[in-house]
């Protein structure tokens, strides 16, 4: 427990240094927003997706991103639903879990924890930190 709530002291710095907005909605879905091309942002949250073993199907007209996990990660992963737009200057990424045979898994800080990580993975990303 002591590592998750450092992990989360951490991301949250993390992002106000990285100048990143963030907001949770709901127990089941999470924004932030970034100052960034759009075309950039799209682009690496596939490549954060795949790279964490989603298999992903983008429409990026409507800036729409499914991602359900792969079979071997047996049901740790929860589908997800993103949005990639802009807004007011900035891009903004939304997260939604969607349910489905993993239902009670979208409930969990399991979930909270991964998208975190996804979120954070994210910025790496945008801020040339990773490839």
């Amino acid at each position: 427990m002591r590592t998750h709530l450092s992990l989360i002291f951490v991301m949250t710095v993390a992002c106000a240094v990285v100048g990143c907005a963030s907001s949770t909605d709901s127990a089941d879905s999470w924004s932030r927003s970034y100052l960034a091309p759009l075309d950039g942002v799209f682009d690496a949250v596939i490549d954060v997706l795949e790279a964490d073993g989603y298999l992903v199907e983008a429409n990026r007209e409507a800036g729409r991103i499914s991602a359900e996990p792969a079979r071997s990660s047996r049901g740790m992963s929860p589908s997800l639903a993103v949005r990639v737009f802009e807004k007011s200057g900035r891009v903004r990424v939304d997260v939604q879990t969607r349910s489905g045979a993993n239902d009670a898994m979208t409930r969990g800080s399991r979930v909270e924890i991964s998208i975190v990580e996804f979120f954070h993975e994210l910025e790496l990303r945008l801020h040339g930190l990773k490839d």
